[in-house]
């Protein structure tokens, strides 16, 4: 991996092919307001390595199918450090682990978790616990 200073800035089309995310995805998430990277005089965006790893989280939480608002409160409630530090406890499997694997145990029901937002505060929750035993 090539290293890169801490100001390195990166133009939309090096964000695309650092994410694997299409100019068109990285715009809309910045109109959610899900990331707000550096302006040029000539209004160019300017990408960060934090705004890089915000959208490769972005991303992640998008391919586990959910919308756009829970993407964005689990950003707010659960940031991650700038390194992309997930040694700790997280809201997400990994790819290729089972919940079950993660939790230690089968959940026995959801009731009464009524949405996504609340199942996963929940089993981080969990998790946490689990980490604390």
């Amino acid at each position: 991996m090539v290293s890169t200073s801490p100001n390195t800035r990166y133009t939309i089309s090096a964000a695309q092919k650092r994410t694997g995310l299409t100019g068109r995805q990285i715009r809309y998430y910045e109109s959610q307001g899900l990331l707000t990277p550096e302006r040029t005089q000539g209004n160019q965006r300017r990408f960060s390595d934090s705004d890089i790893l915000q959208l490769l989280r972005i991303k992640e939480l998008m391919e586990k199918n959910l919308d756009i608002q829970t993407v964005k409160q689990l950003l707010l409630e659960n940031p991650e450090s700038e390194s992309g530090d997930r040694s700790g406890p997280s809201a997400f499997p990994r790819t290729g682990e089972n919940i079950q694997d993660v939790l230690g145990h089968r959940l026995s029901s959801l009731y009464p978790v009524s949405n996504r937002v609340e199942l996963l505060s929940l089993l981080d929750s969990i998790v946490v616990k689990k980490a604390q035993e």
